[in-house]
């Protein structure tokens, strides 16, 4: 057997496994859809280049929120992106239509949004320029310089509306085919996109759109193409220009396995953050014992500021999200967010934003002021009245506490009638990655369940 065959056969027993543990609780639905969400818009944008990191791609789709100096450009092509997965899974969940061009012309004017200029090259290689049409088939060739120097050539624009109109008419018949498996099917549909190559710009992401618009609609997960393994993910597709159709497929088959262990382990209500993977693992634990980690970077209002942004609006965010699960055995529920001993309630996201950006930045003054004196900020949520124990005054507050040292940054969880635990002692210019936010956040949560369960008694 080979490698593609047992990939799919594998596949096969993942699809029987999570078809049986169907429909889905709502929540474990939803929480997964949210993590399909991110990683797919994330992935596929940073691919093709948008330097948005996961935690502020987060911030932007979940909580409509910016960060960071990047251009607006990038920002706007993210959310085009959110809308584009959207449709796409409107198309698919539609049985009473078939795929048409216009659904593609459609999606690529999504992404796209507006027309812009856009560098290009010559059919003989010369630079040139050249105004991108969203959705609209290419009027020039859109030939690219390969890593050689050679010039690689897509169909030409004169053949561009017959080819796109096979395409369809392939796909068509090769998804009722039941001799041709779906994920192939899926990687072919893909693959002979961007060999057309129909539009001037975003035929990568709409490729990868297409591909997952199959995967759905015969009721697979959607495939994540994850922008680390950029380099496989070519070297696979270069694979298939010189007739090894197997290797890409086998590639796409590869990223569906992950999908469907994701998707049955949302099903079993089993956690799906990927605190465990091996490689998050080695990059923390990396950190942690990394001699070249120096704290030798000094407190300044330019590093507090970055680490709010990058990291403490995410995870603040995150567990204000999360706490809310607990909101209903309580009377009252307040968040409050303290800097230096003072504080003021949050009602709402917005609130949180403008604490961080506009009142705490004036708090923050220079950098003179940042040396000589303790910066200290702290997030809590507090809960009065538990109702399954009405004669008692319970009382339960959580708190995030963060203080910047002149060297360090320490982080601390600490819960009413608990000890203060240490989340993380960090250097200044340190970005979290999304598994480290949500392993404190879930730290934090699983600490505050185990209290409150003790208001039982």
């Amino acid at each position: 057997m080979s490698n593609l065959k047992q990939v799919l056969a594998e596949i096969d027993l993942l699809k029987a496994k999570l078809d049986s543990l169907l429909p889905m609780k709502r929540e474990d639905e939803e929480r997964l859809w949210k993590k399909f969400r991110l990683e797919w818009n994330y992935n596929s944008n940073h691919i093709e280049g948008n330097t948005l990191t996961y935690g502020q791609t987060e911030l932007l789709l979940i909580f409509d929120k910016t960060t960071g100096d990047h251009d607006m450009r990038e920002y706007e092509e993210m959310k085009a992106h959110d809308v584009a997965i959207k449709k796409v899974v409107e198309y698919a969940n539609d049985k009473s239509r078939d795929l048409a061009e216009a659904d593609i012309r459609e999606l690529n004017k999504l992404i796209l949004v507006r027309p812009f200029w856009s560098d290009a090259i010559t059919p003989d290689g010369q630079p040139t320029r050249k105004l991108i049409q969203p959705g609209e088939y290419k009027k020039q060739p859109n030939s690219v310089r390969l890593q050689n120097g050679e010039i690689f050539h897509y169909a030409s624009p004169e053949e561009t509306p017959a080819k796109m109109e096979q395409l369809i008419q392939w796909y068509r018949q090769a998804s009722t085919d039941e001799k041709i498996h779906p994920v192939e099917v899926a990687a072919r549909l893909h693959y002979d996109f961007v060999r057309i190559h129909p539009f001037d710009d975003s035929n990568g992401r709409t490729a990868r759109l297409l591909m997952n618009y199959a995967l759905i609609r015969n009721g697979y997960p959607p495939t994540i193409v994850k922008s680390d393994e950029k380099k496989a993910y070519l070297d696979a597709l270069n694979k298939a220009d010189v007739g090894n159709f197997e290797a890409f497929i086998e590639y796409i088959a590869e990223c569906q396995l992950w999908s469907l262990n994701l998707s049955i382990n949302a099903s079993k209500g089993l956690s799906i953050n990927e605190s465990s993977d091996i490689t998050k693992e080695i990059a923390l634990w990396k950190r942690s014992i990394n001699p070249l980690q120096k704290y030798n970077a000094v407190k300044s209002y330019t590093f507090v500021v970055d680490f709010i942004e990058k990291n403490l609006m995410t995870l603040f965010f995150k567990l204000i999200e999360k706490h809310r699960v607990f909101d209903d055995l309580f009377v009252l529920n307040q968040v409050s967010i303290f800097s230096n001993g003072v504080g003021e309630s949050i009602a709402s996201g917005k609130d949180l934003e403008d604490f961080f950006k506009v009142r705490l930045s004036g708090r923050l003054q220079d950098d003179v002021y940042l040396v000589s004196n303790d910066t200290k900020l702290s997030l809590s949520i507090s809960h009065q009245h538990y109702k399954l124990k009405p004669e008692r005054r319970s009382f339960f507050t959580s708190s995030i506490e963060v203080d910047f040292k002149p060297l360090v940054i320490e982080m601390f969880h600490v819960s009413t009638n608990s000890n203060r635990v240490e989340l993380a002692k960090l250097p200044y210019k340190t970005e979290l990655n999304p598994s480290e936010i949500e392993d404190m956040v879930n730290k934090a949560l699983a600490e505050d369940f185990s209290h409150i369960k003790n208001l039982q008694q």
